[in-house]
């Protein structure tokens, strides 16, 4: 099994493929992976909406970064790891790379947000959702499914055994228990010999994962919908059970050929609301970071094949 060691980041150019971008393109392949140059890194930058501080080699200690992490949040800027890692952007080449006319593809956790909207679907995909709540399918947009699964991940289903060529799962994992089982279960349901699985999912020592088992559940979905303009019904409860990256690691090793986890430290995300309170949190999350706490990391990228 192959891990994906933090310091690898992602091509700049290919992550700012857009939707759009990206229906038009018939046959998918994914560039190299060289570092983004600066440049590239602003360009990133500029299209979230944020704005970055670019290391200093005279400054490189880690003691040093993790003052200055502290201190650039002041100024409402952001450690440029925020430009590679966050959300779609390193998801979404590898989803490219992925994908190719008549794929039957499984979506875990759907509900009403399909991963791959259906306009930009390559030809002839079978494209099936797979969620525990029924209800929560019903809400997508008209055609955004071509069959649907209401069931639980952490129980095989039976049906779904080697039938597709791409799992996907996009923060749902979290939301799911035990872990262990649901990730061997959808392993399960990958073509045989090249089928693959592509997942996001959030750190179980992450801030916000800590923050979201203490506080009631009642009381969050306010503060995500005043905080981050989160409508209530898609605030959902979460365990965050066995989603670190030692935890991950075993789970792989168990249930795919090869694997790569992603460790992806961006968790500044839920204090965008306030750039004073968020600088003691990039002061941690540079520590972890720089010192290779992968256990630690906000959020995981996990790509498996069988």
């Amino acid at each position: 099994m192959r891990n994906l060691d933090q310091d690898e980041r992602r091509s700049g150019k290919r992550a700012t493929l857009t939707w759009g971008e990206l229906s038009d393109v018939k046959e998918f392949s994914l560039p190299s992976y060289d570092p983004p140059d600066d440049t590239d890194l602003h360009a990133l930058a500029t299209e979230l909406g944020i704005r970055i501080w670019m290391p200093d080699p005279r400054r490189a200690r880690r003691w040093q970064r993790v003052i200055r992490s502290a201190c650039e949040s002041t100024r409402d800027r952001l450690p440029p790891r925020y430009a590679t890692d966050t959300s779609l952007v390193p998801f979404r080449p590898r989803l490219a790379e992925a994908l190719r006319p008549g794929l039957r593809i499984l979506d875990v956790g759907a509900g009403a947000r399909p991963m791959l909207p259906a306009e930009v679907r390559p030809k002839e995909c079978t494209y099936v959702g797979f969620d525990v709540d029924g209800d929560e399918l019903l809400k997508a947009p008209a055609g955004s499914y071509d069959d649907v699964v209401v069931g639980d991940v952490c129980e095989l289903q039976a049906d779904l055994v080697g039938r597709f060529d791409l799992v996907v799962s996009w923060l749902a994992m979290e939301h799911v228990k035990p872990v262990p089982v649901a990730l061997h279960n959808l392993s399960r349901y990958q073509r045989p010999g090249g089928g693959r699985f592509l997942g996001y999912l959030s750190g179980t020592f992450s801030v916000h994962a800590l923050l979201n088992r203490i506080v009631p559940h009642g009381i969050a979905k306010a503060a995500m919908q005043r905080l981050h303009a989160r409508r209530p019904d898609t605030v959902f409860r979460a365990h965050y059970d066995c989603c670190w990256y030692d935890a991950l690691e075993a789970i792989a090793a168990r249930s795919w050929a090869r694997a790569e986890i992603v460790p992806l430290f961006t968790g500044g995300w839920y204090f965008r609301f306030s750039p004073l309170l968020r600088a003691p949190f990039l002061a941690y999350e540079e520590w972890a970071y720089a010192g290779g706490h992968r256990n630690l990391a906000a959020y995981y990228l996990l790509d498996a094949v069988v």
